[in-house]
């Protein structure tokens, strides 16, 4: 029996290293990746999180044992994504995150981006009805957002501001709305990076 018993001993201090050696890595990984994105380096920040991303990759079950981790690391390059306004890969990196992680689009970070994404598309879209239903999937987004973070005043602020388009009243107003919205909008500039919260700034 003792002879088993040390070699399984051995095995396991192995594995526990490894797995400690690997987590302390993708820690540093993520950090560099924030410090990067911090100092303006963002084509560095996203490869740092894209290299760090594939080990969840190469071990799907992590994602499950590693929620946050890998969440930070995912959504953070949706983050990036938006800010350089490259919102058709952003949303295909959210369907990516789905099949990875379905738990993860019940959080109010998913819902959060998902929902900036759409209203981003209603606000550049130069067609009404497209616009209106892109805006009223983003609204719905910051809902189910809200419903898991209740206290997120990012989803707050941003729900708020998109339900006053949609109060009582007939299609042809709420496409009214919108537009009106959009045509204002369309002259400003997109929020800095400053403007976001700092737990949204990736």
């Amino acid at each position: 029996m003792k002879r088993l018993f040390t070699p399984l001993f051995y095995f396991v201090i192995f594995i526990v290293s490894v797995s400690l050696i690997g987590y302390g890595w993708l820690i540093l990984q993520t950090q560099a990746a924030q410090t990067a994105h911090e100092q303006g380096d963002i084509q560095g920040a996203s490869q740092i999180y894209g290299r760090a991303e594939k080990v969840f990759y190469f071990v799907p079950w992590l994602s499950r044992i590693l929620p946050d981790e890998y969440r930070d690391v995912s959504l953070r390059q949706v983050a990036i994504l938006y800010e350089e306004d490259r919102s058709d890969e952003a949303f295909e990196k959210l369907e990516q995150i789905s099949m990875t992680a379905p738990s993860l689009t019940e959080s109010g970070e998913y819902s959060f981006w998902t929902g900036n994404l759409l209203l981003r598309r209603a606000l550049q879209t130069k067609d009404t009805e497209t616009s209106v239903n892109a805006a009223k999937a983003a609204l719905a987004e910051y809902q189910k957002g809200l419903a898991a973070q209740p206290d997120d005043w990012d989803l707050k602020y941003n729900f708020e501001l998109v339900s006053q388009l949609f109060q009582k009243g007939d299609k042809s107003k709420d496409e009214q709305k919108v537009k009106s919205l959009v045509d204002k909008m369309r002259q400003q500039n997109e929020p800095s990076r400053e403007e976001l919260a700092p737990e949204k700034r990736g």
